[in-house]
């Protein structure tokens, strides 16, 4: 275990607290009295489908891949009695990804449906580190950024918690259908698990040949680089967590990703030679029936989701290489509401199922209207708000989809936000913003490969080089045909589609025509990611007063190069 990150109690104090218990206890909801509760989904603004459980509402919407247990017992825990259920997450990162919202979109369903929704941080587990679904083995990374990753990721959590308390209220939940919710670290456990009573309790139990049929061992073991020891005994520490939650949080269902079933597996199996082996204490006795088995209404379950993948098949997430963060400085609000903003027209009915609280008949409706007239987008706009919301909140998803709107036809290109003074504000003078102001000396007579770099949409000239090269850099088209010297450049039929493929051959003189509209210019990377210039003198950028905003620093790094 690392040494834990301790911040100052009070400012009159010299005592220290943990700071990973500091972050526990400001998010933890006290445990009041629940009241009694019909847990169906009763008739409500936001859904009015009588007398459905809440498991038929996740059934429906797309939620659920697979079900380990006993579906008919599920139903009925989950329309008689509150239950729990956790999901887990280890920091490898630190942010979360777009993909690890849908399991946590099944955890904010039934905490206002009345249920125990418990979001768990591996903390420890991820020094670990989960071979499922892997055939190389994760890279170490030292300690120092295993304790930021959980710092970040813990805090993000939290915050977007309080943001699917606010949402829900928005979609006509109330405190009353609200149920518990807890934010915990398996370090906090683990940790402090000694080997010694690990051996004891589980080992004796566990048999080696079940664990090697699994696939993800077999398949590591035959075309991978092997499995290492700590590897072979994540799904068993998994499982250990999973009884820690079962005895203390009345933790009876585990829910993950498609590939975390076999690891679902293991913890019920887990639970189960644990609660029924040996000499069991007067709380396990509870737990069991007159023939010393777990009673059926007891026992542990588990349901996956579906992995996330667009039509085509391709898949989202950090182990891909597309991962679209959660947090903003990583994607920032901008190119994450582009980024749902240009789902497919075949996927944006099932993300808004999966991703919002919209209900099905208005998404329905909304498809209805969006089919009579897709260039408006209106499904996609309609995805990426609540999305936003839930993720970074109601004013940042308003303010993301005004400045979305002003760039929805390219030959109105995108302005930099200016405030009062004429000067740029601090969030649109960064060059990682969506919107940003920029000196004539680095745009005009440029490649557009130093442009890219110059806007900040690539970390060298030398990436953006290979990205035009890869037809992967667009720029938004003018109205009219571009003729230079006599020539068209034959760009007329992807105008139509707004964008236009940069070329490795493009003549610098170019840019001329494209930031002549008032010197405003807008590109694109990828399929989302969007930059809009407004390009200005050089004495007028100076003026500004930009050298309190960094971006004198900026424009020396860039012009050396």
């Amino acid at each position: 275990m690392s040494r834990p990150l301790l911040q100052a109690a009070t400012a009159k104090t010299t005592d220290w607290v943990c700071m990973r218990c500091a972050m526990r206890k400001a998010f933890r909801t006290t445990g009041r009295p629940q009241p009694k509760r019909n847990f169906h989904v009763t008739r409500r603004n936001h859904e009015a489908q009588k007398d459905k459980s809440v498991l038929a509402l996740l059934e429906e919407r797309g939620y659920v891949n697979q079900i380990a247990g006993d579906r008919i017992t599920l139903d009925k825990l989950l329309r008689r009695r509150q239950v729990g259920f956790y999901a887990g997450i280890d920091p490898t990162a630190p942010s979360l990804h777009l993909g690890h919202l849908l399991p946590l979109m099944v955890l904010f369903w039934l905490y206002h449906h009345g249920h125990k929704a418990v979001s768990l941080v591996g903390g420890f587990t991820a020094r670990v580190g989960d071979p499922s679904g892997r055939l190389t083995s994760r890279a170490e990374a030292v300690e120092s950024v295993h304790d930021s990753n959980f710092s970040a990721m813990f805090s993000q959590l939290a915050g977007i918690w309080e943001n699917a308390a606010s949402y829900g209220k928005r979609h006509g939940f109330t405190e009353q259908d609200a149920g518990h919710r807890e934010l915990l670290d398996n370090a906090s456990w683990l940790g402090n698990l000694q080997l010694g009573d690990f051996l004891q309790i589980l080992g004796h139990r566990t048999r080696i040949g079940p664990m090697l049929g699994r696939d993800t061992v077999r398949n590591k073991l035959e075309k991978g680089d092997g499995m290492t020891f700590s590897e072979f005994t994540y799904p068993l520490l998994q499982g250990w967590d999973w009884w820690h939650m079962y005895q203390h949080n009345d933790v009876q269902v585990q829910i993950g990703g498609s590939d975390q079933f076999g690891n679902i597996i293991a913890g019920m199996d887990v639970i189960k030679y644990i609660a029924q082996g040996g000499s069991p204490s007067k709380q396990q006795q509870k737990l069991l029936d007159k023939d010393g088995k777990l009673k059926d209404d007891l026992a542990p379950m588990g349901l996956t989701v579906p992995l996330l993948t667009a039509a085509s098949g391709e898949k989202f997430g950090k182990s891909a290489g597309n991962a679209v963060w959660l947090d903003q400085s990583m994607t920032s609000a901008f190119d994450l509401y582009g980024f749902l903003l240009r789902s497919s027209d075949t996927d944006v009915e099932r993300y808004l199922k999966l991703f919002t609280f919209v209900p099905s008949a208005d998404i329905a409706n909304i498809m209805a209207e969006h089919i009579t007239d897709p260039g408006k987008r209106k499904a996609q706009h309609l995805l990426a708000g609540e999305v936003l919301e839930l993720v970074h909140g109601q004013d940042v998803a308003k303010e993301t989809r005004i400045q979305h709107e002003s760039l929805r036809n390219p030959s109105l290109l995108a302005r930099a936000t200016l405030d009062e003074a004429g000067s740029m504000t601090k969030h649109s003078a960064s060059p990682s913003s969506n919107a940003i102001i920029l000196p004539a000396s680095l745009v005009y007579g440029m490649p557009f490969s130093r442009i890219l770099y110059h806007s900040g949409l690539v970390g060298s000239k030398s990436a953006g080089t290979r990205l035009i090269a890869t037809g992967g850099a667009y720029i938004a088209g003018q109205n009219e045909p571009l003729h230079q010297e006599g020539r068209i450049l034959g760009w007329e039929e992807e105008r139509e589609q707004h964008y236009i493929p940069l070329r490795v051959d493009q003549n610098p003189e170019d840019v001329k025509y494209f930031g002549r509209n008032e010197g405003h210019m807008t590109l694109r990377i990828g399929k989302w990611k969007v930059r809009g210039l407004t390009i200005v003198e050089d004495a007028e950028f100076d003026a500004r007063g930009l050298q309190a905003a960094g971006w004198e620093e900026f424009k020396e790094k860039v012009l050396k190069k």
